[in-house]
């Protein structure tokens, strides 16, 4: 293989690649990138074992087609320290050689043979997404996907498709995020899948608006155990999780009777500047809702203690509850409107966070005991 690459677009392909080979791994060849020359393109291509990759760049010239397997972080380091606008690409049965102006780099290569098959996108999608609004729902939902939990099942985010509309649902037990918006284009019945939380981290990484500005969209096929996600020149594969997702729709409070209303960003900041004097063993803040203000304090017994009022819209009889600062600020950060609403009912009841239409946007988070 001979190719010339534009250094900084080979770059940003190997960076998107590094999202899945700079994972620890007892197997040599995940570590690797996959280069593939023809025409007047360079397909790359990485994989954890689970999910994949695959993107094409522009070659600046092809002058000789091939593939070969080169370690990704090696490489990676490589193009970066490099400062030329082009680098020369050769490989052969052994090494891979980079060049630029008076430097020369040979990398041992491993065998293309060994390096896993990657799924391609060839049917109609299941599924058509405008792609701002899909990174968008990952992004109110991911943060709240289990983490090394038994619950395998919960280690995942639950795609539910009802009629014309998707819905993302993440959970680990102590809180819960769902999401919803409409489809662009819908070609399969309802049905529900639960997508690895890694995964869609790789997808809010590596899949990005088009730099033209154009229309972007994400095209999405379900298969017995895995999805592909495709936008432009990228593709995305992963297995699905096993399972069976709890029945979030148990959880959601129905009859709360206390609602408050806050702008989104200064109850951010307050709940932040509270979560710095917490006890390392119990992290929680108070929250006391009255008709005119909200009063968050916290203490931490070694450190000292924090007040902070903030005025609110609120309804309903004065209220005391606990709560873990960093959920609530991983969902304030999460969802983009000016005014949050804050529901509850009582101390030791959950709580539920969301905006003007809980189907774009609804967050359950369990409360903790406050010692008085």
């Amino acid at each position: 293989m001979k190719t010339v690459l534009a250094r900084q677009d080979f770059q940003d392909a190997l960076s998107a690649m590094a999202t899945l080979t700079g994972a620890r791994t007892t197997k040599p060849i995940l570590g690797c990138v996959r280069l593939e020359a023809k025409d007047s393109t360079l397909e790359l291509g990485a994989t954890d074992g689970e999910a994949g990759l695959r993107l094409r760049s522009s070659a600046l010239a092809v002058d000789q087609a091939g593939e070969a397997v080169v370690p990704a972080e090696r490489l990676l380091s490589i193009v970066r320290e490099l400062a030329d606008v082009e680098i020369a690409l050769e490989t052969d049965e052994r090494v891979c050689s980079l060049r630029g102006e008076g430097r020369t780099f040979r990398i041992y290569v491993a065998s293309a043979a060994d390096f896993p098959p990657l799924p391609t996108f060839e049917d109609e999608p299941d599924l058509v997404v405008e792609g701002g609004q899909l990174r968008q729902m990952i992004g109110r939902t991911v943060y709240a996907a289990a983490r090394e939990t038994s619950r395998y099942a919960i280690n995942g985010v639950l795609w539910e498709k009802r009629g014309k509309r998707l819905f993302l649902v993440a959970t680990d037990g102590r809180r819960l995020a769902r999401t919803g918006g409409p489809l662009r284009k819908s070609g399969a019945g309802d049905f529900e899948a639960i997508v690895p939380a890694k995964a869609l981290g790789v997808f809010e990484k590596v899949f990005l608006p088009p730099r033209d500005g154009g229309e972007w969209t994400v095209d999405v096929k379900f298969m017995p155990n895995q999805v592909l996600l495709r936008s432009g020149e990228r593709l995305l594969s992963t297995v699905l999780v096993e399972g069976h997702f709890p029945k979030y729709q148990d959880v959601i409070p129905q009859s709360n009777d206390k609602r408050a209303w806050a702008p989104r960003d200064e109850l951010l900041g307050a709940v932040r500047q509270a979560a710095l004097l917490t006890a390392e063993d119990s992290r929680a803040v108070r929250l006391s809702f009255d008709r005119r203000q909200l009063v968050i304090t916290s203490q931490s017994p070694e450190q000292g203690d924090a007040r902070i009022e903030l005025p609110i819209r609120y309804e309903g009889e004065p209220l005391e509850i606990g709560f873990n600062p960093a959920f609530l600020a991983d969902a304030l950060r999460a969802v983009d409107c000016d005014e949050i609403c804050f529901e509850m009912q009582e101390s030791f009841r959950p709580g539920v966070l969301c905006g003007e239409d809980k189907n774009e946007f609804l967050y359950v988070v369990m409360p903790v005991s406050l010692s008085s």
